[in-house]
């Protein structure tokens, strides 16, 4: 029998943007298991998508009608089911794969430093998404109409990111040897890809300037076809207001 997942998305958007990199790179984007939904936003900037639940995207509605609504939870459930697969569905998806897609991306299974590490540096590419992007509703014109802004607040989010960032700037010193070790990148590298090229690509917002080896991940990353994006990818009047700044 094959299952069917159905994963909702706002195919620009940061957040699904990093479920999709992820599923690109284990090679599950196009599989027959996989539907993909991508929603609309309405004039009012509702999200709508025939048979979509409640929440905020990405949303991954299994097999039996549950839904997980987190990118992170929909990334790690994909990296649980991959390692250790139980239902009949989840064996057959895993058997659909090519050998070299079912490695981990969270660290080898026995090594549990490494895992900790991975998780570590999760934990710090989340925190920068989160800043960054309550910077972006604060500070860009482009949520003037929506909500209250202030060029002070967004100044602040980003300066509250540099900690961070100095701290992700050391983890990828040896991206290239990861990389090569790991025959991939990890979900840390997923992640964290999506927000630097969403903030530079729309809202014209440099993370990493003067960061080299962070300038070097994102370089390097942005060639892969996870993260190749097409001309005219974001919405015309999303694109045009996002990088006037207050």
């Amino acid at each position: 029998m094959t299952a069917l997942l159905e994963l909702f998305v706002l195919e620009w958007g940061v957040y699904p943007r990093r479920a999709t990199i992820y599923l690109s790179e284990k090679g599950l984007l196009d599989s027959k298991y996989i539907k993909i939904t991508p929603a609309s936003v309405t004039a009012e900037g509702k999200l709508e998508a025939p048979g979509k639940p409640p929440g905020t995207m990405p949303i991954l509605v299994l097999p039996d009608g549950q839904a997980i609504t987190q990118s992170l939870a929909i990334i790690e459930y994909f990296e649980h089911i991959i390692e250790n697969p139980q239902e009949a569905w989840q064996k057959e998806l895993v058997a659909s794969m090519s050998p070299g897609k079912t490695r981990s991306m969270r660290g080898k299974q026995n090594d549990h430093l490494e895992r900790a590490r991975v998780r570590e540096m999760l934990a710090i590419a989340d925190e920068v998404t989160s800043l960054s992007t309550f910077g972006m509703h604060k500070g860009s014109k482009l949520f003037e109409a929506m909500e209250p802004t202030s060029a002070e607040a967004s100044h602040l989010a980003f300066a509250h990111c540099e900690r961070n960032l100095d701290l992700l700037e050391q983890y990828y010193g040896g991206f290239e040897e990861r990389m090569k070790k790991d025959s991939g990148p990890n979900i840390v590298d997923c992640m964290f890809f999506s927000i630097l090229q969403f903030a530079k690509v729309l809202y014209g917002k440099d993370l990493i300037a003067g960061r080299p080896n962070l300038v070097k991940f994102y370089e390097t990353f942005k060639e892969r076809d996870s993260a190749r994006i097409p001309e005219g990818y974001y919405p015309e009047i999303v694109s045009v207001l996002a990088p006037q700044w207050l």
